[in-house]
C-alpha cells in the first residue's frame, strides 16, 4: 500500500504541477479561459476579476501538486486536492453534457482537451487522490509543521514570481501559434472581410461598421472580423487599414516589420502610450516597416498619437502578443522578436534590426529553451533539496526526542 500511495502522489502531484505551471506562464490566456467559464456559468459579472481568479487557480494547483508530491502538509493538501478534483470532475461532466465551451483549458494552451477527455482525465485522477485523502493519516510528515508551512509559502511565492514575470515581460515559453520562431502563412484566396464593432447601451448590444459608429453614450464591447463568401484556403491573420484594405500580406512578406498590437487601448495609461510612441519612432528611424493595430476605433486612441491605426480582431491581437500594447517583429513571415510595453525602453532596437532574421530566431529560440530548461531544473532541484533537508532534519529530531 505504501508503494501505491507513492505512485498516486507522483501521478497526481505531477499533473497538478504541470497544470498550474502552464497557467502561470500565460496569465492573459488563463484569464480568457476564466472569462469563458464565468460566461458559461452565467457569472459574467465576475469577468473583471478573471485575471486574479486565474492566478489563484494556478497557485492552488501548483502548490497542491508540490505539497502532495513531497508530502508537505499532506493531511491538509490531500483533502484540498480531493475536494478540488471532485469539484472539477462534476464541473467537467456538466461541460461535457451541455458543451458551453469547447476547451476546458485545464492545461492552458499547452495541451488542448475536449470536455469529455477532460472528464475522463479527472476520473482517472480521482481514485488516486481519494486514496491519499482517506489514508492521509498514514503518510508521515517530512518536517515539523512550522517548516512545512514555510515551504508552502515558498511554493506560493515561486508561483507569483513566475506569473508576474510572464505578465510584465515576454513569457519564458509560449504555446500560442505566434511564439518566437513560428511561421505565419500568408497563403490565401481572394476573400472579402467585414469588420464590425460591438457597442452596448441600456442593456442591449448592436453592431456598427467603421463608417457608422454610435455616439459617445454607447460603450465599446468587442471587435469582430468575418469572412464573406466562398473563402477556400485562407489565413486567419487579418489586419486591415482604416479604409478597409487588407495589409496582412505586407506584414508577412516584409523583411523587417514591427507590428504593435493594442487589444484594449482604453486600459493603457499615458505613460504606456508614451512608451509605445517612443518605440514606434525608434522603429521607423531604424528603417523598419511599422504597423499599429488596435481592436477598437480612433475614439480610444490619443488624439496626438502620430501613427496610422490599423484594425484587427481582438482575439487575434491577444494571440499575437499577450501584452496590451506589445510589439512583434516579423521577418519573411516568421515571428522573430517580441516586446511588452514594460520592455520597450530597454533599447537596442536598431542593433536588433541590423541582424539577420534567421540568426535572431535561432538565438531567441535557444534563449527561450535554455531559460525554460533552467526554470524546470531549478524547480526540480529545489524539490529534491527541500525533501532531502526535511527528511534528514526530521529524522534527526526524532532520534533526539527518543534519546
Amino acid at each position: 500500500m505504501r508503494l501505491t500511495r507513492a505512485l498516486c502522489r507522483l501521478v497526481f502531484g505531477l499533473t497538478f504541477i504541470f497544470s498550474g505551471f502552464v497557467k502561470l506562464l500565460s496569465p492573459v490566456g488563463t484569464s480568457l479561459i476564466m472569462q469563458e467559464y464565468f460566461s458559461a456559468l452565467h457569472l459574467s459579472f465576475l469577468s473583471g476579476i478573471s485575471m486574479y481568479a486565474g492566478l489563484l487557480l494556478a497557485i492552488c494547483e501548483f502548490t497542491i501538486g508540490m505539497c502532495i508530491l513531497l508530502s508537505v502538509r499532506i493531511k491538509f493538501f490531500a483533502a484540498a486536492g480531493f475536494y478540488l478534483c471532485l469539484f472539477f470532475t462534476l464541473l467537467t461532466l456538466c461541460l461535457a453534457l451541455f458543451n458551453p465551451i469547447s476547451d476546458c483549458g485545464c492545461f492552458g494552451e499547452a495541451i488542448h482537451l475536449t470536455n469529455w477527455q477532460t472528464f475522463f482525465k479527472n476520473l482517472i485522477l480521482l481514485p488516486g487522490i481519494a486514496l491519499l485523502f482517506f489514508q492521509r493519516k498514514k503518510i508521515p510528515p517530512i518536517a515539523n509543521h512550522v517548516v512545512e508551512w514555510a515551504f508552502v509559502a515558498f511554493f506560493g511565492l515561486v508561483s507569483v514570481a513566475i506569473w508576474l514575470h510572464s505578465l510584465l515581460y515576454v513569457p519564458v515559453f509560449e504555446f500560442t501559434p505566434y511564439k518566437i520562431g513560428s511561421f505565419v502563412s500568408d497563403e490565401e484566396e481572394e476573400v472579402i472581410f467585414e469588420t464590425t464593432f460591438i457597442y452596448s447601451k441600456d442593456g442591449r448590444q448592436e453592431s456598427f461598421t467603421l463608417d457608422n459608429l454610435p455616439d459617445s453614450s454607447w460603450t465599446y464591447v468587442d471587435t469582430r472580423t468575418e469572412m464573406k463568401g466562398d473563402t477556400g484556403k485562407y489565413s486567419d491573420f487579418i489586419i486591415q487599414s482604416a479604409e478597409g484594405y487588407d495589409v496582412s500580406q505586407l506584414i508577412l512578406t516584409g523583411k523587417e516589420v514591427v507590428l504593435v498590437s493594442i487589444y484594449d487601448p482604453a486600459k493603457l495609461s499615458d505613460k504606456y502610450w508614451q512608451r509605445i510612441r517612443s518605440f514606434c519612432e525608434k522603429a521607423v528611424a531604424a528603417g523598419a516597416e511599422l504597423y499599429v493595430a488596435a481592436s477598437v476605433t480612433d475614439r480610444d486612441i490619443p488624439e496626438d498619437f502620430p501613427f496610422e491605426i490599423h484594425y484587427g480582431d481582438r482575439k487575434l491581437l491577444l494571440t499575437i502578443n499577450r501584452a496590451n500594447g506589445g510589439a512583434t517583429l516579423f521577418s519573411d513571415g516568421y515571428v522573430v522578436q517580441k516586446w511588452t510595453a514594460a520592455t520597450m525602453e530597454q533599447g537596442g532596437l536598431d542593433k536588433i534590426l541590423e541582424q539577420d532574421g534567421e540568426t535572431l530566431i535561432l538565438r531567441n529560440t535557444i534563449k527561450s529553451n535554455v531559460m525554460m530548461s533552467c526554470l524546470m531544473v531549478g524547480i526540480i532541484l529545489s524539490m529534491l533539496l527541500i525533501y532531502y533537508i526535511c527528511k534528514v532534519a526530521y529524522k534527526g529530531s526524532t532520534i533526539n526526542r527518543r534519546s
